[in-house]
């Protein structure tokens, strides 16, 4: 079955290189030029029954605002939680990424458009609106940055692990921040990540022996001890063992209380107890 996609975009010129890079074998894109022609678009696609697995969205549309593209974006995360929104824009600043992704936002793409690039995040995203897993019947929500009590710091390698985590932790109804720690190396997914740290409440930390070789998680561990020390039992740092010893640690990461999921036998059932000890203590935090 084809993705579906819709691009929102001003632009005739943005809608023609949008069509040349998506493979039409594998892509039904739907093209217009302002949020009112696309939610009209998105509810009659849920008339028919069909769930959009991703919008292209111009931050700045006719009107020179981005007003209509948050309103639509909002809409989006309300109403199609499987939706995933990618950003389109030639001036992006780091402070409206924080602002778009802390309503809904899955990631951006900056104009012009480098084909490998454009193709190669789209792909991620479509496949990760497939993929997410429903509760209780219902898709996972989205949750804003403010709202996202844990970050999970791991690199992509790990990626298997994290989501596993962060499922968990959406069935408990707690929102998480679930990005690969190499989006440090981007200017504007830096700033979205040093703010998800200082306004979430834990920090699980994946370690393992990659991650004390990688620089991007080590500017994750300096952030989270730099605010674990302004702001003491008011945030907590766990470091989540995989094919690692405590005892190999830096004593600093060593004193913590470590849980262990490397064996693939008990995994799943030490995550759930971990979660369920953690939304215990979160209940007494202010």
């Amino acid at each position: 079955m084809k993705f579906l996609v819709i691009a929102v975009d001003d632009s005739k010129f943005i809608h023609k290189i949008i069509g040349n890079f998506l493979d039409p074998k594998r892509f039904e894109v739907h093209f217009f030029v302002c949020a009112k022609d696309a939610k009209k678009a998105l509810d009659a696609f849920a008339r028919q029954g069909r769930d959009v697995d991703l919008v292209l969205l111009d931050i700045y549309l006719q009107e020179g605002t981005k007003e209509d593209s948050l309103r639509l974006l909002h809409f989006l995360t309300r109403e199609k939680k499987r939706t995933h929104v990618i950003l389109m824009s030639g001036r992006l600043s780091a402070r409206e990424f924080v602002e778009f992704y802390s309503r809904g936002a899955a990631n951006y793409l900056l104009k012009p458009f480098a084909e490998k690039k454009f193709i190669y995040t789209v792909q991620r995203h479509v496949k990760l609106a497939r993929s997410t897993p429903e509760y209780n019947n219902k898709p996972l929500a989205k949750v804003k940055v403010n709202e996202r009590e844990i970050f999970i710091g791991a690199l992509s390698a790990h990626a298997q692990i994290a989501s596993f985590l962060r499922d968990e932790l959406m069935k408990n109804n707690i929102g998480s921040c679930c990005e690969p720690a190499e989006f440090l190396g981007d200017t504007l997914w830096r700033a979205v990540l040093t703010h998800a740290i200082n306004r979430c409440k834990i920090f699980f930390l994946i370690l393992t022996p990659d991650t004390l070789q990688s620089a991007y998680m080590k500017q994750e561990i300096v952030q989270a001890f730099k605010r674990k020390k302004r702001d003491g039992n008011k945030f907590f740092i766990i470091p989540i063992l995989y094919n690692i010893q405590a005892s190999s640690l830096p004593r600093q990461l060593s004193s913590l209380y470590c849980v262990d999921i490397t064996s693939a036998k008990n995994r799943a059932e030490n995550i759930r107890s971990l979660i369920f000890s953690v939304k215990k203590k979160m209940k007494t935090m202010v």
